[in-house]
């Protein structure tokens, strides 16, 4: 049986009672479905008015048969409790899953213009405007917040990170101190020359270090020829602190430009700069990197003028690979690999 079909046997049903041979119960049901889905719009309610005006126009019937055809089409469930109603010994096809069906309709002429949301017709005003528009926007907003929060409930998010890692403040002396590379990740041959030391604060921040929850520092050494390199982590408590010291720090750097020359390095980490200093028989540079809540200073020294850009940012890029893996809640393990 065709929608049209089962849409003419129900309207059949409605206006003469004969619906195949069924019984006043039948028809009863048939009537309740159809109504009360029409009845939804105005232009059903509409429809149904003129089936049901004494006489009934000519054409009222096929108009009710019509628009009921259209939401068989868009309703499967609908169309599937018809068919049990009025054809019980055929089979009804398997049922589609249930379908929810909210939307907003806004229709009607200038005269009567409706604002349709799901089962409910509100009349177009501009206070009813107004109120759906002030409602959207408030759930836009919960939803945005609410987003924010479940993120950072999930992630322990402590703010202000761009890469691709957690954003995490380090506060416990063992995560921080294993952040610092022993010398066999640096390369082999190297040996640490500075033991690892890791300090609450930051003792040597002139300005104070808001936020600032400990500082760590090792250095490692080959002697031939005479290279080395000297690690400085400082970790906070916020990335918003943590790019205060590293905006302080690059400020300095900036400043002291009779020692100190600019240096082009990859981008490391969320925000990064480096500095390449001569000095007798030997070439320095270093380069500093924020990665979340950790600020990262990379020294490396050569015991020529045959400095490598590329060796200081693998040494760079490891420091700043162990900080975000110590964020990330992981073991550190990145390694230099020279």
């Amino acid at each position: 049986m065709s929608l049209a079909e089962l849409a003419s046997m129900a309207v059949t049903a409605m206006t003469t009672g004969v619906a195949s041979g069924a019984g006043t119960a039948v028809v009863d049901e048939v009537r309740e479905l159809v109504r009360g889905r029409l009845e939804r719009s105005e232009e059903g309610r509409g429809a149904l008015r003129r089936l049901d005006a004494e006489p009934a126009p000519d054409g009222a019937a096929d108009d009710v048969t019509a628009r009921l055809t259209a939401l068989l089409q868009e309703d499967p469930e609908l169309a599937r409790r018809l068919r049990a109603a009025l054809a019980p010994d055929v089979p009804p096809p398997p049922a589609a899953p249930p379908t929810v069906h909210q939307q907003i309709t806004i229709g009607g002429n200038a005269n009567r213009s409706t604002v349709v949301i799901g089962p409910v017709e509100l009349p177009r005003t501009r206070s009813v405007l107004i109120a759906l528009t002030s409602i959207g926007v408030v759930l836009a907003v919960l939803l945005v917040l609410g987003f924010r929060s479940v993120l950072n409930s999930l992630t322990d998010d402590d703010g202000g990170g761009s890469g691709s890692g957690r954003v995490t403040a380090l506060r416990q002396e063992p995560d921080v101190r294993a952040v610092l590379p022993d010398s066999a990740s640096v390369a082999q041959g190297w040996q640490t020359t500075q033991a690892a030391d890791v300090r609450k604060g930051a003792p040597e921040c002139d300005s104070g270090c808001e936020g600032a929850l400990y500082t760590a520092t090792v250095r490692h050494e080959k002697e031939n020829p005479l290279t080395g390199v000297f690690f400085h982590v400082e970790a906070y408590d916020t990335a918003d602190h943590a790019a205060a010291r590293f905006k302080d720090l690059r400020a300095d750097k900036d400043r002291n430009s009779d020692a100190l020359d600019p240096l082009a390095i990859q981008q490391l980490g969320d925000e990064s700069a480096a500095y390449r200093k001569v000095i007798v028989n030997s070439e320095s540079a270093e380069a500093g990197v924020r990665v979340g809540t950790v600020v990262t200073w990379t020294t490396y020294r050569t015991g020529d003028d045959a400095l490598d850009p590329g060796t200081l940012t693998a040494l760079a890029r490891m420091i700043v690979d162990r900080a975000q893996q110590a964020q990330d809640g992981r073991e550190p393990t990145a390694r230099a690999g020279l």
